[in-house]
């Protein structure tokens, strides 16, 4: 036969005192790590923003060598937004509506909002044109990036805050 013993009368377990003091830790952690986690957010944001807009550019060089015509490359707002269109006849190859999130600048040196790929893959460096990019938050902590278009056709993406040897800075 078997034999159950009990133990003096204790339950296994936790009390109601015990779960919420353990979750009254976890709110306290959870607000903690809050500001932290925000800025990492914003990162994110810039640099997607900050990729969409290399990659819109890289296709329009890729789509002038390919097509052998002149493409456009064309930032149509502050938040962004562009499109990629060939130059002569005029036809949109491809459009980016929203790529930067919330709290995200995006402004091109001097207002210009275009820059024209040649059919050899170079800048036409003839008219004004968009030369650098930057991407700005108000979010303390937070890298601000910068897209840079060159005269041979070279887009980078860098960091104006980095200095010294690093790679990042532009």
């Amino acid at each position: 036969m078997l034999n159950f013993r009990r133990c003096g009368g204790r339950q296994k377990g936790f009390t109601l005192v015990e779960a919420l003091v353990a979750v009254g830790v976890l709110a306290i952690l959870a607000s903690l790590a809050a500001p932290s986690f925000q800025s990492t957010l914003v990162n994110f944001r810039v640099r997607v923003a900050a990729e969409g807009l290399v990659s819109g550019l890289q296709l329009a060089r890729a789509e002038a060598l390919r097509r052998n015509q002149a493409v456009r490359f064309t930032l149509t707002d502050g938040r962004g937004n562009w499109s990629v269109a060939t130059v002569s006849p005029v036809s949109t190859i491809q459009e980016a509506k929203g790529t930067s999130a919330a709290g995200v600048a995006v402004a091109a040196n001097a207002s210009q909002t275009n820059v024209v790929f040649l059919p050899s893959g170079l800048v036409d460096t003839a008219a004004p044109r968009i030369e650098d990019i930057d991407l700005t938050t108000r979010v303390p902590g937070v890298r601000n990036l910068r897209v840079q278009v060159h005269g041979g056709g070279l887009v980078q993406l860098c960091d104006p805050a980095a200095t010294g040897s690093d790679s990042r800075k532009c």
